[in-house]
């Protein structure tokens, strides 16, 4: 794991216990290391590859020593915001599920959320099941997004709304609910939602670790769902964080992750016209 790619392409799909606690105790050290830096550490090229480097290798692994790496970014929470990803750029890719546009301190610090969320797709480890909502528990806030995952994939469908739809009338914590949707789309070949997320990184002539997972959610979404999402007055919300599988797409955009819930063939005229579709 010296090298700056950290063996991303063996190391990545690993998920055993054997790997985790190796890869787990280098983030660890990375991470402390990287909290004692100033903000624009990361604004550097190679320590920024080197970042995106490490987010990839997380995924996926639950081992105790990971476990710990998520409680330790969870409690610098201010120096996690206070990042800046690369100088001068308006775009920062870490992977193709990690995309921000003109990113802001509320964005950045919901990286290590879904990362946690990418991972519960991925395995499914009931440790980072469990660790979700102690984190939620403990900070709230973007730990809401890992925590909403995962309850969708364990819980009925009408008692995951019942708890969580509560959040789309608070302005501080819908948006969290809003990039947890963001995850989701119909598969109309199976009939199911479904989660997603690309992850790995591409660099033209070096490497290519680039993949795509999904998992079903335990039921399809609650109907009431998209009443209550046809409710929000702001159409043109950002929803920076999303899974596009459809094309063409409308980048962050809160319209996008609507359309994305629904069949592709769109029937119901209350929701053409709430999103604006030609008739």
């Amino acid at each position: 794991m010296k090298h700056k790619n950290l063996g991303e392409d063996i190391l990545m799909p690993a998920i055993s216990d054997t790997v985790s606690e190796v890869v787990g105790k280098h983030c660890g050290k990375y991470f402390h290391e990287l909290f004692q830096q100033p903000p624009d550490f990361l604004t550097d090229q190679d320590e920024f590859e080197r970042f995106t480097a490490v987010v990839s290798v997380m995924l996926g692994k639950g081992s105790p020593s990971m476990l710990g790496v998520y409680r330790l970014i969870a409690a610098n929470q201010p120096l996690v915001e206070r990042l800046k990803l690369l100088a001068n750029k308006d775009y920062v890719h870490i992977n193709d599920t990690l995309r921000m546009w003109n990113p802001q301190p509320q964005e950045t610090i919901c990286i290590f959320p879904i990362v946690l969320a990418a991972s519960i797709i991925r395995s499914m480890n009931e440790r980072l099941i469990l660790l979700a909502e102690e984190l939620y528990t403990q900070y709230g806030n973007e730990w809401l997004i890992p925590y909403f995952s995962a309850k969708l994939f364990t819980n009925r469908a009408d008692n995951v709304y019942d708890e969580f739809a509560i959040f789309l009338q608070d302005e501080a914590l819908n948006r969290y609910i809003h990039n947890g949707l963001g995850r989701i789309y119909y598969d109309d070949q199976i009939g199911s939602h479904t989660m997603s997320a690309f992850w790995g990184r591409y660099s033209y002539g070096s490497y290519d670790n680039r993949t795509f997972f999904k998992r079903k959610l335990a039921e399809n979404l609650d109907a009431r769902w998209l009443e209550r999402l046809m409710e929000h007055p702001h159409l043109n919300d950002k929803v920076k964080f999303q899974v596009y599988n459809r094309s063409p797409v409308i980048y962050e955009s809160y319209k996008q992750m609507v359309i994305d819930l629904l069949p592709k063939t769109i029937e119901d005229v209350r929701m053409r016209s709430y999103l604006g579709l030609s008739k």
